[in-house]
């Protein structure tokens, strides 16, 4: 690799930790769509071009990042069939900026792995601070409001999506901390861990804290090695669910299972091929209220593109999860963050094929980061 493309590849990662932290400061009439494009995907396009990197030899070095393809252009077909078949054409464009992003991301990884932990520390240091200023302006707020929650006014509109950008963050960071044997960097792991925990417990969303409670007993018993930290996980885990109580209980099941049910009969209506992606589902529950989706991504995912849709999402994550089971340190970070989203995605759904959005951040990267590490490259360039 040359001095020139070398100083480039670092640059392109530092744009995308710049990319994925800046929503962490951006409010609620703004949007993150101009980041995205401006700081990773044209610049990777430019990247693409001038330096010539060709797909086929990407795939054919890290070839499970194809399979992130399949389910793309899946999804984009399963639109066909849709009450808007019109949706095709941007579902299309869609999947190829978020493929943009992924060949990105598979880029940055490949080329720097080791390095690339820097600028995934700067992302967590600068949502870190986003997430203190937020915090700190709950003083000027007015929190007796029965429906005030943290993330209310945050460029992800909902405190529920919110909890999911800065849960993966908290999870990170959570990792991080483990892996630092000095004491004073674990304890800066552990500051920058802090606002992004706590801020994912003010917004109040009962799927991202139950996840993020389950990710620290299964962590914790893979620290056995270091019982501190796994009672630390514990002891966390254990305070957690006791201050939120009330929270993880009053609201019961949120009509979860009455949405569930209407699912699952769409589904057995539409088992193969599902509704079509971009068919409201509009299923109604509760009081003449509609759920515009399933509130299971699995199950969403059955209901919109059938059986095979279903069976593309659960065997990527099996198999990816699978792969890193023998985790080296880098994997780790990857692993503790998809497992985290996936759990949360048990009780809501994130787009997963969109325009850029928090999903980017708490799937597609983690998700082709874990892809790239768990690959062994089959010619041994300098990288």
């Amino acid at each position: 690799m040359t001095d020139t493309s070398s100083q480039t590849d670092n640059i392109f990662a530092f744009l995308l930790a710049l990319a994925i932290a800046i929503p962490a400061f951006l409010g609620q009439d703004q949007t993150m769509k101009p980041v995205f494009y401006a700081l990773v995907v044209v610049p990777a396009l430019a990247m693409i071009l001038a330096r010539k990197i060709h797909l086929i030899a990407l795939f054919k070095d890290y070839p499970y990042v194809f399979l992130l393809t399949v389910p793309m252009l899946y999804w984009s077909t399963a639109t066909l069939w849709s009450d808007n078949p019109e949706n095709f054409s941007g579902f299309l464009r869609r999947s190829l900026t978020t493929f943009v992003f992924v060949i990105a991301v598979a880029h940055t990884v490949a080329t720097h792995r080791q390095g690339l932990v820097r600028y995934l520390d700067l992302a967590l240091f600068l949502v870190a601070i986003a997430a203190s200023i937020k915090l700190g302006s709950i003083f000027f707020d007015d929190t007796s409001s029965k429906n005030w929650r943290l993330g209310n006014e945050s460029v992800f509109n909902r405190p529920l999506h919110a909890a999911h950008y800065f849960g993966c963050f908290a999870t990170y960071a959570l990792v991080r901390a483990y892996q630092q044997a000095n004491s004073r960097r674990w304890m800066i792991y552990a500051l920058a861990l802090a606002p992004c925990a706590l801020y994912v417990l003010m917004t109040y969303s009962r799927g991202p804290l139950i996840s993020y409670v389950l990710v620290f007993l299964v962590i914790s018993i893979f620290w056995y090695k270091k019982p501190v930290h796994a009672l630390l996980a514990l002891g966390l885990s254990a305070g957690v669910s006791y201050q939120q109580l009330d929270v993880l209980t009053q609201r019961g099941a949120s009509f979860r299972d009455e949405i569930w049910q209407k699912s699952l009969e769409l589904i057995q209506n539409n088992f193969w091929l599902g509704v079509g992606n971009g068919t409201p589902l509009d299923m109604p529950y509760g009081e003449n209220k509609m759920a515009p989706h399933a509130h299971n991504l699995f199950l969403d995912m059955f209901t919109r593109s059938g059986i095979i849709g279903f069976l593309l999402v659960t065997i990527i994550a099996v198999f990816v999860l699978w792969r890193a089971y023998r985790a080296r340190p880098n994997e780790q970070l990857a692993i503790a963050t998809l497992l985290f989203f996936f759990l949360a995605m048990m009780t809501d759904v994130q787009k997963l094929i969109t325009s850029p959005s928090g999903g980017y951040v708490v799937f597609w990267l983690p998700l082709t980061a874990l892809l790239v590490l768990s690959s062994r490259p089959a010619t041994k360039g300098k990288r």
